[in-house]
């Protein structure tokens, strides 16, 4: 996905906002402003692996009920590779992109979800609580993160048929109206 087509699904998004309409599904989250670390891979890894291949975007600087805020977006590059830290092996490729709406910056981040699973290592693990599980696969269910279920790594990790992408060049169309008798 390219630059314009990021920022086009980002302004459709933001202008439901402010409209009052629904926003966040199963591709979009809404930040007001960067979350903790820990929170943020595995509210990302759900997503991305509840997606299932689609690119999820992430929108920095915007808040369900009161609309663009705005967010200081050099704090970007600090934020992602500490985020990045909390996975185990692998995080989503993410593309970021500075959108200016209304005199303030939003900050649009595209996740590509196609290498899923993604896996969060367990903040706990390694301290007091030996009993602590190491490794999760969260999984984003409406717009709650829990742990993965069976069923769903099963549906993860069953290879999705993707449908070819398809540009019309040209186009010629010719019809023919037969009389066809009423009786």
């Amino acid at each position: 996905m390219n630059s314009i087509q990021i920022e086009s699904w980002a302004l459709r998004v933001i202008d439901c906002v402010k409209k009052g309409q629904p926003n966040e599904d199963f591709l979009v989250e809404l930040k007001r402003d960067w979350i903790e670390k820990e929170k943020a891979a595995r509210r990302i890894a759900g997503h991305a692996n509840a997606a299932r291949g689609e690119n999820i975007l992430w929108l920095i600087g915007v808040d369900e009920n009161q609309g663009v805020i705005g967010v200081n977006a050099t704090d970007l590059a600090s934020w992602y590779s500490t985020v990045e830290s909390c996975f185990n092996e692998l995080a989503p490729r993410m593309t970021p992109l500075n959108i200016p709406v209304d005199g303030k910056t939003v900050v649009a981040l595209l996740f590509e979800t196609d290498r899923a699973p993604f896996v969060v290592k367990n903040p706990v693990y390694g301290s007091k609580d030996a009993g602590a599980v190491e490794l999760e696969v969260p999984w984003r269910e409406n717009t709650l993160i829990r742990s993965a279920r069976r069923s769903d790594l099963i549906r993860l990790l069953a290879p999705l048929e993707r449908l070819p992408e398809i540009e019309i060049i040209d186009c010629d169309l010719t019809a023919t109206i037969e009389e066809r008798d009423s009786r």
